[in-house]
């Protein structure tokens, strides 16, 4: 099967990451796997968690998002403002969703499964469902940077 074989269509995260950024992401997976009790030379252990993503962490509807390849940078951020939209009526109606980027890394064998048109970026899935409860991957915290660090408010 190879490298490609496992090769999403785009860059799920810049190869450059740095900064701020790089720490975010990898504080985030740090006190996930701690959450879940995974040391972190639990390779075994980190790639099963990893691999829940393709059973949709237990939700019972996966869906599947694509848009054609001509649309750029603009559009790729409405699908990002859909997705929100969609994921917060899905919490008015009482379901819990996770939108799943992972699913890119297997877009070629997604493609076998499904329908999706060649002239199409198979972009993620999101997992429709209920959230259990108790499960500690549902009590974790992403800490979010503070708003002072995110927006700049000019004129007020």
């Amino acid at each position: 099967m190879g490298r490609n074989a496992h090769a999403p269509e785009y860059a799920i995260y810049p190869p450059d990451l740095e900064g701020a950024y790089e720490a975010r992401r990898f504080g985030v997976g740090e006190a996930m796997y701690a959450a879940l009790g995974i040391e972190r030379d639990n390779k075994r252990g980190r790639l099963a968690q990893f691999m829940r993503n393709f059973r949709a962490f237990g939700a019972p509807v996966l869906m599947l998002v694509h848009t054609p390849r001509y649309m750029g940078p603009p559009q790729w951020s409405d699908i990002g403002m859909w997705l929100q939209t969609v994921m917060l009526l899905l919490r008015e109606e009482g379901l819990d969703s996770c939108a799943q980027e992972a699913w890119a890394v297997y877009q070629k064998q997604v493609r076998e499964c499904v329908a999706i048109p060649e002239d199409h970026v198979f972009f993620c899935g999101l997992a429709i469902g209920y959230r259990d409860q108790d499960a500690a991957i549902n009590r974790f915290e992403v800490p979010r940077a503070a708003l002072e660090e995110a927006v700049t408010f000019e004129g007020f």
